[in-house]
């Protein structure tokens, strides 16, 4: 059976539309929940630190401890009940996320201790840009030109606003971090699906 160029190139193209519509897909279903969650939690904290400096330990605090058990239930339903993608039992990639991002905040923990002592603007930026290096990682691994944009995106935003923005670092983060990421979650939440 002779294929001609146009017809194997027709196929090439059609491959290529598939795995960028299955990379579009699981981007959707596993990082947009994530990313709007996460957005929200991010505009309601740095607002609140914004007006309330005092309190912002106590903001954080309430802030990861709801992020975290709300990332875990959007984590359970996403594997466990209805999956968009069934992993190969072998590889179980869903699970090898969740134990870098578990891992990457316990070493985020034990890397404050060690590098302290600094302000909370120094701590808020570097767990952030922490978070936003697994952002990166990830887009490597999964060739994810998307993760890796977004990582290097919200990188700079908050470099730019912790070196020149530094009276209004949290109204920054909540506008520009927060306000990207929902944004953006929900973006690929309508668009993507």
């Amino acid at each position: 059976m002779n294929v001609s160029k146009e017809d194997a190139q027709a196929s090439l193209s059609t491959i290529r539309d598939v795995r960028i519509q299955t990379q579009r897909a699981a981007i959707s279903a596993y990082a947009s929940p994530m990313m709007i969650l996460w957005g929200v939690l991010w505009i309601i904290a740095f607002t609140a630190t914004h007006f309330y400096i005092e309190h912002s330990q106590h903001i954080f605090t309430a802030m990861n401890v709801v992020g975290i058990a709300v990332s875990a239930v959007i984590f359970y339903q996403l594997f466990h009940s209805n999956p968009p993608f069934r992993d190969d039992p072998s590889e179980r990639i869903g699970w090898r996320i969740a134990a870098l991002w578990i891992l990457l905040y316990v070493y985020v923990i034990i890397w404050l201790f060690l590098l302290a002592p600094f302000s909370g603007r120094q701590c808020n930026a570097f767990i952030g840009t922490a978070g936003m290096f697994a952002c990166v990682v990830m887009g490597l691994w999964f060739a994810s030109t998307f993760m890796i944009v977004l990582g290097l995106a919200m990188t700079g935003v908050t470099l730019a606003g912790f070196y020149l923005l530094t009276s209004y670092y949290c109204l920054w983060m909540a506008m520009m971090g927060g306000g990207s990421l929902l944004g953006t979650g929900l973006y690929i939440r309508v668009r993507w699906r």
